[in-house]
């Protein structure tokens, strides 16, 4: 396993840990992606479930990326 796979493996688990963040908190997914640029504001219903769905494909998609990049085929 190269370098850039170690790497790109990382980055995949990092974005499955945010997916659950995201899921479980949703309000801190918020704060941590839009809401820091804004004062005094607070998210939308709206935006807290887009959150968690983000979190459902965030989940989903990591391991089907580390599987692909540790049997070489990414």
């Amino acid at each position: 396993m190269g370098l850039s796979q170690i790497i790109f493996t990382i980055v995949c688990m990092l974005l499955i840990i945010y997916g659950l963040v995201s899921i479980f908190s949703p309000k801190t997914a918020w704060k941590l992606s839009l809401g820091w640029q804004l004062k005094d504001a607070e998210p939308s219903n709206s935006a807290l479930i887009a959150n968690q769905i983000g979190g459902v494909f965030m989940i989903v998609a990591g391991p089907i990326m580390i599987y692909l990049v540790i049997n070489n085929i990414l």
